[in-house]
């Protein structure tokens, strides 16, 4: 694409960085035509990947009711249970949830979990100062369309497809994405350099290398292609369609800003892929419901709810007593939460209102660092839970047994049974966000930072207590468990709802983030020909982090409740082990945290005839504190490492091999610890 008039420059820090990283590689035997004035280019780039797993499963992080030693077949929630919960708590010494162990389960150590084939295609049609680009997108991956997963649902033995929801299919096993599409002009109003790009594009602001959630916030992420083998950050980054124009004021100033015409939300790992530590959020998540009962029940997948649903339908038709059934029914609503399929679980927000800007100012006469300025307005991206709390009422379960007894349940009408708490994902708007950020130099050494600064920004409330809301406290409203209530910290910051309700499962706090990059340039070291160290330290503050005692935030690993004591002061120690066999023992989101991260890469050049090597390596460290969701930002004592070699060819053929590993945490708050894993790749460039 041709660079015009513009005055801004890409930081010092940046274009190293995206040099390291590969971003900013642009094939160099890319197909050009000159049609007239017409200039065309077609870049592509093909590449043949596969990751594969290398470290055994931990079962101290899988569900206590999915450990080897349990046969749930034959299982019915009212019929015929198995296992008492008590007996599943103590034969087994594992997890507390069985909301998060999908993706371990489906994917045994020495298997391949991703063997994929993409192309990225990128076209350059420029007509003088103006132009069009368009970046187009494929991939197949043969492990998750063609392979089998050794998971089968415990009840139904079922084998687990990841790519039978469309949805999931189109994230995970098989896409072709148009990525980029925006038309671009670069001219002079008068004197000043003028620049105007329309359409869908990527806008990256900041000074951010690693630590997320920075200023770089205008795009949605797709979290699934981040951590897909061969990757590159142009496939992870979602353009969305906008108008954004910069102006150069004098030679030292410039200002740049946005206006944002489609939202989209980020893409998260589909429910069962192998870094996926949700099973319902992602898509695909409706098959697994969400599993109440504390691991004290087996996973109670979509296959096997709507059998046994419509089994109560078929004896209610035959002439069974309604009386009967009612108490049968409970069984389920009381072990499982439900989700609308795909879409119908999201209240996805508007696409209009979304802007930002940035005001930039070359300080030469201060070491000719890079100041700017900013101020975003934006809605979240990533998805806030909530939920519809059941409805145990006597005309509550009589309207459900009416639509058991005429209807034939199905994945696009269960959120029709109102008995079932129904979790539902919500993206707040009009999140705002103020910033400055700078980059120098100092010798071989560049140097950048930037603080971030926002207005209300939604948080995660603990989803057990959001959990407690939607099931428990419903069973205690409609008298039938009248000990339930009051269990739900939702109580004590007035978000106590009724049956058939809106359990909001967020607040909203202010927050300010930090972080600071250095990376030097040491030439030839340790016998390369070039060796570069990267280091960036990042910090976060909830400023209005509410008394855990009050409301807790949800963090990693958190399935149970330190305790049962919202309202009167009662331990309520008894109905607490009954529960969930205790409180949690994971540490809860603090009001701060903090986190480094370490790049080093070393270049060999010509080791053998036109073959360099480059061999690079990254560090992370989560020090302290624990970021609320949906943060996603520092886990404590949280530690990963990665280790590649990449052989180039002419700058055409390149081939890579790497080792990730993971490994710290507190308790089991570590989602990845034994998920270390190997990939290799394989790329052409034309």
């Amino acid at each position: 694409m041709k660079n015009g008039p513009s005055a801004f420059k890409i930081s010092p820090v940046a274009a190293g960085v995206l040099s390291l990283l590969g971003a900013a590689a642009v094939p160099v035997h890319a197909a050009n035509w000159q049609v007239g004035d017409v200039s065309i280019s077609l870049d592509s780039t093909f590449t043949l990947a596969t990751s594969i797993r290398t470290e055994a499963r931990d079962y101290d992080l899988i569900g206590n009711s999915n450990h080897p030693q349990f046969d749930w077949s034959g299982y019915h929630a009212a019929f015929n249970p198995l296992y008492p919960s008590g007996d599943v708590w103590g034969l087994a010494d594992g997890a507390y949830s069985t909301n998060g162990d999908l993706g371990n389960l489906a994917h045994d150590p020495g298997d391949a979990f991703a063997t994929q084939i993409s192309g990225t295609h990128e076209l350059d049609i420029n007509f003088g100062d103006y132009g069009f680009f368009a970046r187009g997108f494929w991939f197949y991956d043969f492990e998750q369309m063609d392979g089998d997963r050794p998971y089968s649902n415990p009840i139904t033995g079922n084998q687990y497809d990841l790519c039978q929801d469309p949805e999931a299919e189109d994230l995970l096993c098989t896409d072709v994405r148009l990525y980029d599409a925006f038309f671009y002009g670069d001219w002079w109003i008068g004197d000043k350099p003028f620049t105007l790009r329309v359409g869908r594009q990527v806008i990256s602001w900041g000074e951010s290398t690693f630590i997320q959630h920075g200023i770089n916030t205008t795009n949605p992420v797709d979290v699934t292609r981040a951590r897909a083998p061969g990757a590159e950050l142009k496939e992870v980054f979602l353009p969305v369609g906008m108008v954004y124009a910069s102006l150069g004021l004098t030679d030292t100033v410039s200002i740049s800003g946005y206006y944002q015409y489609e939202w989209e939300r980020s893409w998260l790992p589909v429910s069962g892929s192998y870094f996926a530590g949700n099973d319902f959020a992602g898509e695909g998540g409706q098959r697994q419901n969400i599993q109440l009962g504390f691991s004290g029940n087996p996973d109670i997948d979509l296959d096997h709810l709507l059998t046994a649903l419509n089994g109560y339908g078929d004896l209610l038709r035959s002439g069974a007593d309604a009386a009967d059934i009612s108490q049968a029914y409970l069984a389920y609503p009381t072990k499982v939460v439900i989700r609308g399929f795909s879409d119908d679980a999201h209240n996805d927000a508007d696409d209009q209102g979304q802007y930002g800007l940035r005001l930039t100012w070359f300080a030469e006469n201060l070491n000719e660092t890079e100041f700017s300025f900013y101020h975003i307005n934006y809605h979240s991206q990533r998805p806030l839970i909530s939920g519809k709390t059941s409805d145990f009422t006597a005309e509550g379960i009589g309207a459900d047994l009416a639509f058991l007894a005429s209807n034939t349940v199905t994945r696009d009408n269960i959120t029709e049974l109102g008995a079932f708490t129904q979790s539902e994902f919500f993206y707040p708007e009009d999140i705002k966000l103020y910033g400055m950020s700078f980059n120098t130099n100092i010798g071989t050494t560049a140097l950048a930072g930037e603080f971030a600064y926002r207005v209300d920004e939604p948080l995660q409330i603990d989803d057990v207590e959001l959990l407690y809301m939607g099931m428990p406290e419903q069973l205690a409203n409609a008298g039938l468990r009248p000990d339930f209530g009051g269990i739900s910290q939702l109580n004590n910051i007035g978000r106590a709802v009724g049956p058939g309700e809106i359990a909001e499962g967020y607040l909203f706090s202010d927050t300010w983030q930090m972080q600071f990059t250095a990376s030097h340039v040491f030439g030839p070291k340790f016998g390369s020909d070039n060796f570069v160290l990267l280091g960036e330290v990042g910090y976060v503050n909830v400023v209005d982090m509410p008394d855990p005692d009050v409301i807790r935030l949800n963090a990693p690993g958190t399935a149970r409740t330190p305790s049962l004591e919202p309202i009167n002061g009662n331990s309520r120690e008894g109905l607490h082990i009954g529960l969930s066999d205790g409180p949690e023992t994971n540490p809860f989101a603090t009001d701060d945290a903090w986190g480094y991260r370490l790049l080093a890469v070393a270049d060999y050049n010509s080791i053998f005839a036109g073959m360099n090597l480059r061999v690079r390596g990254t560090f992370s460290h989560d020090v302290e504190g624990t970021t609320p969701d949906p943060l996603f930002l520092f886990t404590e004592d949280v530690k990963s490492a990665a280790l590649s070699f990449t052989f180039d060819y002419l700058s055409k053929w390149s081939a890579t091999a790497s080792y990730s590993a993971f490994w710290g945490g507190i308790g089991t708050t570590n989602a990845l610890s034994d998920r270390d894993f190997i990939s290799f790749n394989i790329k052409y460039a034309i």
